[in-house]
């Protein structure tokens, strides 16, 4: 009666049609002849691993989408401005057309160098894909003890709005908020500067390495040419190129009275014709750094400028010489 019974049992097993087992890691299918056989895998595609909050809803999540314009820049081709010489200008730069990565001018535009604050550009990317807009992002005892410029009202244990935080990020370059969002996104600093990293080299970012999610480190590095292609991808992203352009802010930080946000962007805070973005950044090793976003009419110019004294006044001379040789329409 035993045998009898066992042999049920294998026969059973025999006639089903196929068993998944997982060895050592790996899915094995077996087919109905009992013969292993590998899974079909179709449409395989890298992913970041998702945010550390398992409790909170992650409304935006996954790689970013490819830029609407150009995604590179061409630096094999003769820039259209080779004559531009800037006096007392900056260490480095690149001017470029959004639409087809063509090269307006450039200088050192591979140099590596420190990038200060341009580092926030890729805290926010991934802030964006990994955050909600409304999705609340508690506050860690880390945010509070981050140098440099801040925002108020991040009490560590509050919950504020990851929006609310981006604009800190992006329009008042505050230190703290991107401390925020880089551990409560991924559990600590040190696992958001690595996937900060690794969105670099998914990016094709050669020059460009991170240290920390905010630039105070002077071991951020990058060159002009891939902080060219990083705005080119911050610009693609609505809720970036959103705030990016907005002079100010306010914003609630989850308890207490408003705050007002302002821009430390002086081509938005002077009203320069056509200006919408995107970041600046300082600290003594780096200079002062820029990537601005001129648009007139249709088309729409990029400047990267590292290691300048007055990056400001060397970007409206860079858009006044596009204006001239009509890569930019004039301003008016």
């Amino acid at each position: 009666m035993r045998r009898r019974r066992a042999s049920v049992r294998v026969l059973a097993l025999v006639a089903a049609a196929a068993v998944v087992l997982v060895v050592a890691g790996a899915w094995v299918v077996l087919g109905s002849d009992g013969a292993a056989r590998s899974p079909r895998v179709t449409g395989a595609v890298e992913r970041l691993p998702p945010a550390f909050a398992p409790d909170a809803a992650q409304d935006a999540v996954g790689p970013l989408p490819a830029p609407a314009g150009a995604s590179h820049v061409d630096l094999a081709q003769p820039s259209l401005m080779p004559f531009l010489h800037i006096k007392r200008g900056p260490k480095a730069g690149l001017a470029f057309d959004l639409a087809s990565g063509k090269v307006l001018w450039r200088l050192h535009a591979t140099a590596v160098r420190p990038i200060a604050s341009l580092t926030k550009l890729m805290t926010a990317l991934l802030a964006v894909e990994r955050f909600g807009p409304r999705q609340l992002v508690r506050i860690p005892r880390a945010a509070d003890q981050v140098g440099g410029s801040r925002m108020g009202g991040l009490k560590p244990g509050r919950h504020v709005r990851a929006d609310v935080l981006l604009k800190g990020l992006l329009i008042s370059s505050a230190n703290n908020a991107a401390e925020a969002l880089a551990v409560t996104g991924a559990g600590s600093e040190r696992a958001w500067v690595g996937l900060m990293n690794k969105r670099a080299q998914l990016l094709g970012l050669r020059c460009t390495h991170y240290v920390d999610p905010h630039g105070l480190d002077p071991r951020n590095r990058s060159c002009a040419a891939d902080l060219a292609v990083l705005a080119m991808h911050a610009m693609n992203e609505p809720r970036i190129a959103a705030i990016a352009r907005r002079r100010y802010a306010r914003v609630w930080p989850g308890s207490g009275r408003k705050l007002t946000l302002r821009t430390t962007n002086h081509l938005l805070r002077d009203h320069y014709p056509g200006a919408i973005g995107l970041k600046t950044g300082f600290t003594n090793p780096a200079g002062f750094c820029l990537v601005a976003i001129v648009q007139r009419g249709e088309r729409r110019v990029g400047i990267v400028l590292l290691g300048s004294k007055d990056s400001f006044a060397d970007a409206r001379r860079i858009a006044r010489e596009a204006a001239r040789v009509g890569a930019l329409p004039a301003a008016v």
